[in-house]
């Protein structure tokens, strides 16, 4: 079960002598109003947050409180997670009732498309605003409701790749949450299409924001369509180098909380890396997931990049270069 959410010793929160609400004894602009009693402290694992204790977030952090903590699987698409959330289900740990063929938690859906469209990359409004705290808890407590109908109680959590955008939500809701990352070499993300950046939820995910129009010479919003069916390889590489780079900075500030899965160890090195992630999931049986999922593990797609001409590759390989060379799927210079 979450524990009690403690204080964070990390941070200091007083009054100035101006009777501004301050941080280190520095006032906080439009926060004149508010007494420090106002305000709870977030958990030591995620650092200095700060919430209006009578936001209705607060409340149904406090309502979630009574359910175990959940494990939450995010990533770029096809990365490989659905092998992840298969290996957690069979290890006991309940990954939904409402799910499509790769896993993905679909009673999930409709917080991470509200809270990326109306907040991501900023919540700082989210904190502060009771009537959007209140929309976004009414959201959130029907998906978990729906996610968890014919739990039984025991261990659970959900696979999402786009819950990444959504981190800072979750880890207030849920401060005691288990993260895991699965990340794929990007060259291989590259060739497996997905969605353009068409709508506003994904100009954000991939961009992180809506009204761009044309970027590093590809096209978001209206005509990302016909430029994603021109060539999709550049669309891929960006949503792929994008939410990694958010993930490893979620993660960074996490730490224990959140392990990085590599979906080639994963594949290749199957048994070592299987028990790695259902220790750190605390999966009730982890000797059936081994024995359940093991047969069917595939190591085939890893690579698939080579298939391509050496042109496309090229283009991806620069467009990429930096992450690449930063996570070894590439030698430096």
């Amino acid at each position: 079960m979450q524990g009690p959410v403690e204080p964070c010793r990390n941070a200091a929160v007083g009054a100035s002598p101006s009777g501004k609400a301050a941080v280190f004894g520095t006032a906080i602009p439009g926060f004149e109003s508010l007494r420090p009693s106002q305000f709870q402290l977030g958990s030591e694992t995620a650092g200095a947050r700060f919430i209006i204790a009578d936001s209705p977030l607060t409340d149904l952090r406090q309502e979630l409180a009574g359910l175990p903590a959940p494990v939450v699987v995010f990533n770029k698409s096809h990365s490989g997670s659905r092998l992840v959330a298969q290996l957690l289900e069979a290890g006991g740990i309940f990954m939904g009732r409402e799910r499509n063929e790769s896993g993905d938690a679909l009673a999930m859906l409709p917080v991470v498309t509200a809270a990326v469209e109306g907040f991501y990359p900023d919540y700082a409004p989210l904190w502060r605003d009771p009537a959007a705290g209140a929309a976004l808890a009414a959201r959130v407590r029907a998906a978990i409701a729906a996610h968890l109908a014919g739990h039984d109680g025991g261990a659970w959590g959900w696979k999402l790749c786009e819950t990444v955008y959504v981190l800072p939500l979750i880890d207030c809701l849920f401060p005691a949450a288990r993260y895991v990352h699965v990340i794929r070499d990007g060259r291989d993300v590259a060739f497996c299409d997905h969605v353009p950046p068409k709508q506003p939820f994904w100009q954000k995910v991939y961009v992180d924001t809506v009204g761009v129009g044309r970027w590093r010479g590809l096209y978001y919003g209206p005509h990302s369509r016909t430029g994603y069916r021109i060539d999709s390889s550049l669309y891929n590489v960006q949503h792929w180098v994008n939410s990694v780079t958010l993930g490893r900075r979620h993660g960074a500030m996490l730490r224990e909380r959140c392990l990085e899965l590599r979906y080639e160890a994963l594949c290749t090195d199957f048994d070592r890396e299987a028990e790695r992630l259902l220790a750190f999931a605390a999966a009730p049986h982890p000797e059936q997931a081994l024995v359940s999922v093991r047969a069917g593990v595939r190591s085939d797609s890893i690579g698939k990049h080579r298939r391509q001409s050496r042109w496309k590759l090229r283009r991806v390989e620069r467009y990429a270069r930096p992450l690449l060379i930063e996570l070894g799927y590439l030698e430096a210079e």
